[in-house]
């Protein structure tokens, strides 16, 4: 090849590897994320038939629900001598969940679907833990006999006519055996249920004593509530309790959520949420203060989410089992299923103390009771089920005050088992992974019962704790390959046109040496 040729041929080389680098790299860095948000936003929408939507009411992928129960090892010793409560955990009993939507429980309003998600539960045997199955007898607190027990102890001291009825109850409910503890099996306990005779058999009693008021008793206390009468198949039939069992063949309430085709950024968002249409709103009835923070409902249901999120934002998530809205924060960028994805986390803020987080303050119905006005890491739950003293947090107090964590021997908090995140695939914010983890525990303390007399001080005693776990499945992980793809492409030529731009300077820089060569031989 002459020295000309090779100098022309080495710029004409340069300048197409430089061209075809920099076009590469306009539309690798430039152009694409345009056309990824376009799409995103176009296709990011609840329109009946879309993939979306198929997606978001009948998900295809597996969801699972594991329980873990904690088995009270020395109860006896609890109720007779005030000994610290040891639990050990047994788990997973493991669940195969089923979701499916029914949008058309209401007239749709433009812009807006209402829907019902109805949730079915079967036990799975492959997934739960070894040698583990329904019939195991766990001994647990009974969530019942500490429910009316805090109820008695909210009624007037000092009052012959409570004292009365106080001690009645009492009798009652030692002569049939009911105290703080019950035994159960798994299943009981979890979604078939426990028989409730004695406590039907009670609440009956006490009608007839209180409806209408003893003439010979002083006036009735204003604070005793007048008792409703009961179903008569409630009575002729009976009825059962399962932590879970009203979850079972069963919805969550009412939605109204926004589709998202005319702002993307309202995609999925709860408008309005009430187990029916005329109870629906913007807000929640449990909290203190009508519109208060603690009331509102923000963001998605957690299955969906909107194009746009930032690593800077707060993703805001409506859960129906601990009746408000709570947070994530992003954590950290992770690679799942060969996708570039974003790990969030629920923080510590979340639940924690009203001194370190004053929006906080409206979870709390009475500060110097700790049962109604948690410290860090507990929420007073029994807000939505009728004041009884349920106490939700993370599985093991993770998170959580020391003191919850100590006043049960046999908890071990670890971020990597009983923290919630999920993760979403980075360019759409499509939901990849997802680990919703809570507990549930009892306020157990003394109260004007018999049976709690020699309780040691209060504690939040742990019923059991569970994790929801969905993750996309490989079919439809397999649809956002395209953009993979194309970045592997766009990398690939970006490569060639720095390869043919080297060459080209490699071409050019030779023709100079071989020119100065020349020079020197003339």
């Amino acid at each position: 090849m002459c020295i000309e040729s090779l100098y022309k041929n080495g710029l004409i080389v340069a300048i197409f590897g430089a061209v075809f680098t920099i076009v590469i790299a306009i539309i690798g860095w430039a152009a694409m994320p345009g056309i990824i948000a376009s799409v995103s936003k176009k296709t990011l929408v609840l329109e009946e038939g879309n993939f979306v939507w198929n997606m978001w009411s009948d998900p295809p992928y597996p969801i699972y629900i594991n329980f873990y129960i904690f088995n009270c090892t020395n109860y006896e010793d609890v109720v007779r001598n005030g000994t610290k409560p040891v639990v050990v955990e047994l788990g997973p009993y493991s669940y195969r969940e089923y979701r499916k939507k029914n949008t058309t429980v209401e007239e749709n309003p433009p812009e807006r679907v209402y829907y019902r998600e109805h949730r079915l539960y079967y036990f799975s045997k492959d997934t739960s833990g070894p040698g583990l199955n329904l019939n195991d007898v766990i001994t647990t607190v009974n969530p019942i006999y500490v429910t009316v027990s805090s109820y008695l102890d909210r009624l007037s001291t000092n009052d012959s006519s409570v004292d009365s009825a106080v001690n009645l109850i009492d009798n009652f409910l030692k002569d049939r055996g009911e105290s703080v503890f019950m035994t159960v099996t798994a299943d009981e306990l979890i979604f078939k249920g426990w028989p409730l005779d004695t406590y039907i058999e009670l609440y009956l009693r006490i009608q007839d004593i209180f409806n209408p008021w003893p003439p010979f008793f002083p006036d009735r206390p204003p604070d005793l509530p007048f008792f409703p009468i009961l179903p008569p198949d409630i009575i002729d039939e009976g009825v059962t309790l399962g932590i879970f069992k009203a979850k079972n063949d069963s919805n969550d309430g009412l939605f109204l959520v926004n589709r998202g085709t005319s702002d993307y950024r309202l995609f999925a968002k709860i408008e309005a949420w009430g187990k029916t249409l005329e109870t629906s709103s913007a807000y929640l009835p449990y909290w203190p203060g009508e519109k208060s923070y603690c009331n509102e409902i923000r963001g998605t249901d957690g299955t969906l989410y909107p194009y746009g999120i930032d690593v800077n934002d707060k993703i805001w998530i409506y859960q129906t089992d601990l009746c408000r809205t709570v947070y994530a924060v992003y954590e950290q960028h992770e690679t799942f299923q060969d996708l570039p994805a974003r790990r969030f986390i629920i923080p510590k803020s979340v639940l924690e103390n009203r001194t370190n987080a004053p929006e906080n303050e409206c979870f709390c119905f009475d500060e110097e009771d700790e049962g109604t006005c948690p410290n860090t890491g507990a929420l007073f739950v029994g807000a939505c089920y009728g004041g009884a003293p349920l106490i939700g947090s993370n599985p093991h107090f993770f998170n959580g005050d020391p003191r919850y964590i100590t006043g049960v021997e046999g908890l071990s908090p670890n971020q990597t088992k009983h923290e919630t995140f999920f993760i979403l695939e980075e360019r759409t914010n499509t939901l990849l992974y997802a680990s919703k983890r809570a507990q549930l525990s009892i306020d157990v303390r003394k109260t004007r019962l018999s049976a709690t007399a020699n309780l040691r001080e209060r504690v939040f005693l742990p019923v059991l704790w569970y994790e929801e776990n969905a993750m996309i499945d490989d079919e439809t992980a397999k649809k956002f390959n395209l953009f993979t793809v194309i970045e592997i492409v766009l990398w690939t030529l970006f490569a060639i046109g720095l390869v043919l731009s080297v060459v080209g300077a490699i071409l050019i820089a030779s023709h100079f040496h071989k020119e100065k060569k020349l020079s020197k031989i003339v």
